[in-house]
């Protein structure tokens, strides 16, 4: 099914400065930079597969494009889910009364655990890389539970040694907070700067004052994996997601590591976290406390 052999109707010359007023309008709603190109994206390319101005796409189109998005491009049902709601977005902001979207419910998504590294696979990850900067990275993500957009957005500044405290500037959803610092990711960090100082951005490239872009952190995260011979395809989210599951594990209340997440609700922070079979196996049953417990 392609939606371009659907009728068409002429595009219009009003796309672009509606796109612009689109872009203003997510600008002011606070969303990211990254938010806003997806967004954009997303309308685009619906703009173009029925070469008319978004504004004036039919419901049976929307859906029609869904379905093409489905069996055509074998999107999976979240990304799916995710052009949508850019769509709900784009017709609530530029065509308020519209509601040409509110027929279209989220597809169900298929619930998976989580791959976790354990912290020993963390250690070996870490030890497996010699290049210093790149071992900085790696240490920060993990023991900062950083988001991979965060880490390249750090500058020098950021690193509140005194405090202990890494200081996240308009992380995701444009807020601040400050997260944990590693005694021993300091050590590294240290002399990583007064190697390399680092001029405008923590992690910069060879080029002196251009950060490190988030692809270059993932090959960096990907590279280490495969030195240590983890067998699995590690990224920079799965440090994220190992930072809170191991900070459970340790008996870390969930609000804490909530709030160095950088989550705003608690759902969102239990949903990162993967209980592992080692926890479970130190679980005694509630019959068992207290001195009726036991078999004589």
């Amino acid at each position: 099914m392609n939606p371009n052999l659907l009728p068409q109707q002429q595009h219009s010359a009003t796309v672009k400065p509606l796109r612009q007023q689109f872009i203003n309008r997510l600008k002011i709603k606070g969303l990211s930079e990254r938010t806003i190109r997806n967004y954009v994206s997303i309308v685009r390319q619906l703009t173009l597969c029925y070469r008319c101005n978004p504004l004036d796409v039919t419901e049976e189109q929307i859906e029609h494009y869904r379905l093409f998005l489905l069996q055509e491009k074998k999107y999976a049902a979240s990304t799916i889910n995710l052009n949508m709601y850019a769509l709900k977005t784009f017709f609530s902001l530029m065509k308020p009364k519209c509601s040409i979207m509110e027929s279209f419910k989220p597809m169900k998504t298929p619930k998976h655990l989580p791959v976790i590294l354990t912290r020993e696979e963390v250690e070996k990850l870490i030890a497996s890389e010699k290049n210093l900067k790149h071992k900085a990275v790696i240490m920060l993500i993990y023991s900062c539970g950083l988001r991979l957009a965060e880490c390249t957005a750090l500058k020098p500044a950021h690193i509140e040694s005194a405090r202990m405290k890494i200081r996240v500037v308009q992380g995701k959803g444009a807020k601040d907070r400050y997260t944990i610092l590693s005694e021993r990711a300091l050590f590294v960090l240290r002399e990583y700067v007064r190697l390399f100082k680092p001029n405008v951005w923590l992690f910069e490239g060879r080029v002196n004052g251009v950060q490190y872009s988030s692809r270059t952190i993932e090959k960096i995260v990907s590279k280490a994996a495969r030195k240590a011979k983890l067998g699995k395809n590690v990224t920079p989210h799965m440090l994220r997601h190992a930072f809170a599951t191991h900070l459970m594990e340790a008996g870390i209340a969930l609000p804490i590591i909530q709030k160095l997440l950088g989550h705003t609700n608690l759902k969102t922070t239990i949903n990162y976290l993967h209980v592992s079979e080692q926890v479970i196996d130190n679980v005694k049953s509630p019959l068992d406390y207290g001195p009726a417990g036991g078999i004589s």
